[in-house]
């Protein structure tokens, strides 16, 4: 625990009061949030510390610091190192880390209504990317050579009849939903069989922030899930064709699972990490010919591809469970192709 003065590059420091008992404000505003976010959050808040205490050895830990001592003049000297230090993007994502622990402090009356409100009121960190709009979307050749590299027959043995993998069924269910539902990969690898509901075709989410949204299941990504199901869950209640609810005993199967060599799933498995969701997609692609993308490219090609279908931002925003539609705007990939077709109307006068 720092008990003595929270240094804060080029101000002076303050004193920093003793904690009351009970949890620190970042061990309560870290628990709320989903286990991806948590490790980035609280990447975050370490950062956020180190800076207030440069010379600190061992590093400051999130966990342990006096937040209820910050300061709005500690707020602005933070978001200047930020500023000079990182991309906009990754400054203003610390910032709202900030903010969102400083808040806990605040509901915990550990601060009072004024210096939290002076600190919270930092500015965000101004900039731009021309690669902001666009990213990496998958083509739709990509989403189908990858779905087809999950599904290639592989003889489990030497000489014996090449099949289609329970491991590359599972593969196949993962591309098609995580593209196909617009999932983060956390929210894919925390996914459970109680989650789908098989005849309305759709699948109940946990995002960030313990938020739940429903999520309807496009017809291609509803056929690689049933059947990797059929896989995955051994007694549906009906045959392929003719989709049901699963037996309640299934309800807390966690749905993606790891295999064993030979492409076997491991039935018994705790769920797959988002890592391992990182590994799979990446594995796949290699095999596919796909040029490398991320889990969160899936998510970004779902959201262009549904506004290049005329769906209304808001809409896009609900499906995808962004809290701001800003953030769903991002994605947008109309606006660049509006300027690159108003420039191919330009008649430059060139005969060479």
């Amino acid at each position: 625990m720092i008990e003595s003065t929270l240094p804060v590059p080029s101000l002076a420091a303050v004193e920093v009061c003793p904690q009351p008992s009970g949890p620190n404000p970042a061990t309560v505003y870290l628990a709320r949030l989903a286990p991806g976010s948590r490790r980035t959050m609280r990447g975050a808040l370490a950062t956020v510390a180190a800076i207030c205490v440069p010379d600190a050895d061992p590093a400051p830990d999130p966990e342990a610091f006096p937040w209820w001592s910050f300061r709005a003049e500690h707020a602005k000297a933070v978001r200047a190192v930020l500023a000079e230090r990182f991309k906009y993007t990754t400054a203003n994502k610390t910032l709202s880390a900030l903010r969102g622990v400083l808040r806990e402090a605040w509901e915990l009356g550990l601060m009072d209504t004024e210096h939290y409100h002076r600190a919270v009121a930092v500015r965000a960190v101004k900039g731009s990317s021309a690669s902001a709009a666009t990213g990496r979307s998958l083509a739709r050749g990509e989403l189908r050579a990858l779905i087809e590299a999950c599904l290639t027959p592989r003889s489990p043995r030497k000489g014996e009849v090449p099949v289609v993998t329970e491991k590359g069924q599972r593969d196949a269910a993962l591309v098609a939903l995580g593209y196909g539902c617009g999932l983060r990969r956390d929210e894919l690898a925390t996914l459970t069989v109680g989650d789908l509901d098989l005849v309305q075709r759709r699948v109940v989410v946990r995002g960030k922030g313990n938020k739940e949204r429903v999520v309807p299941i496009p017809p291609g990504a509803f056929h690689a899930l049933r059947d990797y199901l059929a896989i995955r869950v051994e007694s549906l209640l009906d045959a392929r064709d003719e989709p049901s609810l699963l037996s309640p005993i299934y309800s807390d199967t966690p749905l993606f699972v790891r295999a064993r060599r030979g492409g076997r799933l491991d039935r018994d498995a705790a769920a797959l990490t988002g890592q391992a969701v990182y590994h799979v997609l990446k594995t796949r692609a290699a095999e596919a010919g796909v040029e490398s993308f991320s889990p969160h490219d899936l998510r970004r090609s779902y959201v262009g591809d549904l506004l290049d279908e005329g769906a209304d931002l808001s809409v896009a925003q609900q499906l995808a469970g962004h809290a701001s539609p800003t953030t769903t705007a991002g994605y947008d990939r109309r606006g660049e192709r509006a300027k690159e077709q108003a420039a191919s109307r330009l008649d430059v006068p060139y005969d060479g």
